[in-house]
């Protein structure tokens, strides 16, 4: 495809990479000459200076016959203009950042297509999503999410008092729960495991479970003995944006909410939006471990430092962590963090906002394409969406005929608006979308055989 990505920063040069990866054609805009070569250095890119805004700009960068613009720059005004003036040059679908979806208003008519926007996403709005979602389980890390709703993989830590420890996989296949689900891969002190009938899962174990959402919910509830575990103490480190959501999401769901946050007009700010009793503010910096101290850190359910500075919320969380906290989550935006942290000793939950934002896009163009999971990638494997065509060599053939490498493994198959946990004997048709995980060298043989 011909794909004009507007925004030369972090989100853009990340998103550019994965798409040439792929042997699209990639014509990267941007105003900043700076940018622009910092992305010349590392990406295989056409490169075009100039405002998005300007006709003849987009023009150069080839908007007239365009498969896709990719609005992807910190100015949100530019990217719903640059996306609105694509669409009426000729660019058959346009994909826009957004800060906050309240830009639209679906009851007064003013929807993304009242733009020329075929599909807009939040970075902000899918990063508390993604951090609420796993508030919802204890032993949750993660919810990889797909453009079909229905369709998820969440990925668990086994905890010490699971019911699958000890035995091995194939003696299981009658539990009710694992009959929906597809246990789609492991990682065990930084080796990744394809989980096979001789499996048998061990403490501190990821595991990643994909099927339908309420599949998958159901066998992790089941997989945590006690379900969704209630929780009571959440301390929410640091109030960025994203933090401020987040709190306005679960006032009123009767959790005990603290505060720590530095400046006091901010945190009086935030007090005034929540209609729940008023949370406890404590005044400080988020890494002080006598401000973590007073706030109960040791006693709480989840800590969250979701400020501004990444260094901040990660060094608040090794802190928290030390002091006794339940769970620890640090939000990140700078893109070098993305590969530093998971290879942590400290287990914690790790949220970046630029591969919030890039795995976003890539739901959204629903083409194939290779989801950004540095974890995986530190150890040499990708998630990656295939689709069958009429002439694979897959098409009409079960899963366990069609000859795949040992390493690669299907989590899931979608077929239309299906979502199927995928078997052994279960048989693919033109259309279906694999959602696999393997290395780059399998899914390079995988693909010439599509």
């Amino acid at each position: 495809m011909k794909i004009i990505i507007i925004g030369a920063g972090e989100l853009g040069q990340l998103v550019a990479a994965k798409l040439c990866s792929l042997n699209h054609d990639v014509v990267v805009v941007d105003t900043k000459q700076k940018n622009l070569e910092t992305a010349g250095e590392n990406l295989d890119t056409s490169l075009v200076v100039g405002a998005a805004t300007d006709v003849e700009i987009l023009k150069k960068a080839g908007a007239k016959d365009a498969d896709l613009l990719l609005a992807l720059s910190g100015d949100e005004p530019s990217n719903v203009l640059a996306c609105s003036i694509a669409k009426r040059l000729g660019t058959k679908k346009t994909i826009c950042r957004v800060f906050s979806q309240h830009i639209f208003s679906e009851a007064d008519g003013v929807t993304p297509g009242s733009f020329h926007i075929d599909h807009a996403f939040s970075s902000i709005e899918e990063s508390v999503g993604l951090i609420y979602g796993i508030l919802q389980n204890r032993i949750l890390q993660q919810r990889i999410t797909f453009q079909n709703p229905d369709a998820l993989v969440d990925v668990v830590n086994i905890p010490l008092n699971c019911a699958l420890l000890g035995m091995p996989l194939r003696s299981l296949a009658e539990e009710e729960t694992l009959k929906n689900v597809r246990l789609a891969a492991i990682i065990r002190k930084r080796e990744l495991i394809v989980p096979h009938g001789d499996t048998v899962l061990m403490p501190g174990d990821k595991l990643y479970v994909a099927g339908r959402c309420e599949n998958v919910t159901a066998f992790v509830d089941w997989l945590s003995h006690d379900g969704s575990v209630p929780l009571r103490r959440i301390v929410v480190a640091g109030l960025s944006p994203i933090a401020q959501r987040l709190l306005l999401r679960l006032q009123n769901q009767g959790l005990e909410l603290r505060i720590i946050e530095q400046d006091e007009e901010k945190a009086a700010a935030t007090l005034e939006q929540l209609t729940q009793k008023d949370p406890l503010v404590f005044q400080g910096e988020i890494t002080n471990p006598d401000i973590l101290s007073e706030a109960d850190v040791d006693g709480c359910d989840v800590f969250a430092a979701l400020s501004s500075r990444d260094e901040n919320n990660i060094l608040a969380c090794l802190l928290a962590s030390r002091l006794g906290a339940k769970k620890v989550i640090a939000l990140t935006s700078t893109a070098e963090y993305m590969d530093i942290l998971p290879s942590l000793e400290q287990a914690g939950c790790w949220f970046n906002t630029t591969q919030i934002a890039a795995n976003s896009a890539f739901r959204l163009m629903s083409s194939g394409t290779i989801r950004v999971d540095p974890e995986l990638r530190a150890l040499n494997a990708r998630m990656v969406e295939l689709v069958l065509t009429p002439k694979s060599r897959y098409a009409g053939r079960k899963i366990m005929e069609c000859d795949l490498p040992r390493s690669f493994l299907i989590a899931l198959l979608l077929r239309g608006e299906e979502v199927i946990a995928p078997t052994g004997q279960t048989v693919s048709q033109p259309g279906d979308q694999w959602i696999a995980i393997a290395s780059p060298e399998d899914i390079r043989k995988i693909r010439s055989n599509l």
